[in-house]
């Protein structure tokens, strides 16, 4: 009885480890995140990153989820730079397995983590306040870590042969009274030319 106790342990166990890939999120030189086009020089912290996951050959943006729970970086004080750690536990994405991802970015003021800003997000667009930009998808990375017969690298979320290959741009997204008024400036400056 000992035994099939401690049998069905190990199994718990081992299958809660494969659980577990391991990521590097951060970029490089080669892969600045910009804000308006230019590589943002900011304090470090004022915007926010989150991996998201989907199965391989996804190509809505919209249908990826946060990964493992929320797996987050932030800019960093070198112009273009975010760092979210090396050897991050992904839950959900087994070492060995390969999955589809994105990396989204946000003005921090407008919420640290994906689940403070995702009603901003509707139908695959940013809605809300400040700044937003999503990366081009990467249509498939491998977990590192132990995969049962051996230890694999930790997958490089940018660079490499499997992360993103470029950087992306976070932009402004105009506020919907900012529009309301545009417009009606716009209306304005019409009727006015049409009188004359």
């Amino acid at each position: 009885m000992k035994k099939l106790v401690l049998t069905l342990s190990l199994a718990v166990l081992t299958s809660g480890a494969f659980g577990q890939g391991l990521i590097n999120f951060i970029n490089s030189s080669a892969t600045l995140i910009t804000v308006d086009g230019v590589s943002a020089v900011a304090p470090g912290g004022t915007y926010r990153f989150a991996v998201f996951t989907a199965p391989v050959g996804t190509v809505n943006p919209a249908l990826f989820t946060l990964a493992g729970g929320g797996i987050y970086a932030t800019n960093q004080a070198t112009a273009g730079r975010i760092f979210g750690g090396n050897g991050i536990a992904v839950t959900g994405w087994a070492p060995g397995s390969t999955q589809a991802f994105l990396i989204r970015g946000w003005s921090a003021s407008t919420g640290a983590t994906w689940a403070e800003v995702s009603q901003y997000y509707v139908g695959g667009a940013w809605v809300g306040p400040g700044y937003f930009g999503q990366s081009s998808i990467a249509p498939g990375g491998v977990a590192g870590g132990f995969d049962g017969t051996g230890n694999l690298p930790n997958l490089n979320l940018f660079g490499g042969t499997q992360g993103l290959t470029t950087g992306f741009n976070l932009t402004a997204v105009p506020e919907p009274s900012s529009m309301a008024l545009a417009g009606l400036g716009a209306a304005s400056l019409l009727l006015f030319r049409r009188r004359k």
